[in-house]
């Protein structure tokens, strides 16, 4: 037993542990107190959450194929958007996909180097690119597509038939309502209210002092003195 001197009263006594087989005292457990939930946050009830979560497991379903494919589900799209519309412009792409401008950018230039599309001068517009398909990106196209298929009918195999035609149209409408808000030219903004200055009132001329009235006549105009008489 280990012993210890009490600081207080100098007597000894005994630890309150017992040493374990290696010599050494027992330590008292850790006991993990849990922390309490600063928020009430449900991720099963976030559209933003369960959409993003769909989508990965739509991804999941289709990764395969798409790999096998030699495109990725972001080329995937953009060769269905341009299927039937060659010649689109990359702004017409963006607006199929939803791809941001400078990312499509930057996949439509390794497309073409893959040999997967390519790009023209615009007949309608000399600044702009039309896009078309090449028959390697149609063939990447065609392999892709019924594992695409099969992935969205995988993500309805478990929802009834009415249920799934609400969900798409609600989509649709999702995404139709927030492009035609996003196309709506900004409103201009109010020119700000001039800023009226006002001007200080001049102030009002202190009346001239009235003219000292004229002293006695001498000092307008002495009088000679009178003689005395002799």
């Amino acid at each position: 037993m280990e012993k210890t001197v009490d600081p207080h009263t100098g007597h000894l006594f005994k630890a309150t542990h017992e040493p374990n087989s290696g010599g050494k005292p027992l330590q008292k457990p850790k006991v993990d107190i849990p922390m309490a939930s600063t928020t009430n946050f449900n991720l099963n009830k976030s559209p933003s959450h369960l959409l993003h979560r769909a989508q990965q497991i739509a991804a999941n379903h289709s990764a395969a194929a798409l790999k096998a494919a030699g495109v990725t589900l972001r080329q995937f799209s953009v060769l269905a958007a341009l299927s039937g519309n060659e010649g689109v412009s990359q702004s017409d792409l963006v607006n199929a996909t939803g791809i941001d401008r400078s990312t499509l950018a930057d996949m439509v230039a390794r497309m073409e180097k893959a040999g997967l599309i390519k790009r023209a001068a615009s007949k309608a517009d000399a600044r702009a690119k039309s896009v078309s398909l090449m028959a390697k990106g149609r063939k990447a196209l065609e392999k892709a597509q019924p594992a695409v298929d099969a992935a969205d009918a995988a993500l309805f195999d478990a929802m009834p038939k009415t249920k799934q035609d609400a969900l798409l149209s609600g989509l649709a409408k999702l995404v139709e309502d927030t492009e035609a808000a996003d196309a709506k030219p900004a409103a201009p903004k109010a020119a700000p209210a001039p800023t009226v200055v006002k001007k200080a009132k001049p102030k009002a001329k202190a009346a001239p002092k009235a003219a000292a009235a004229p002293k006695a006549a001498a000092k307008a105009k002495a009088k000679p003195a009178g003689r005395k008489k002799k």
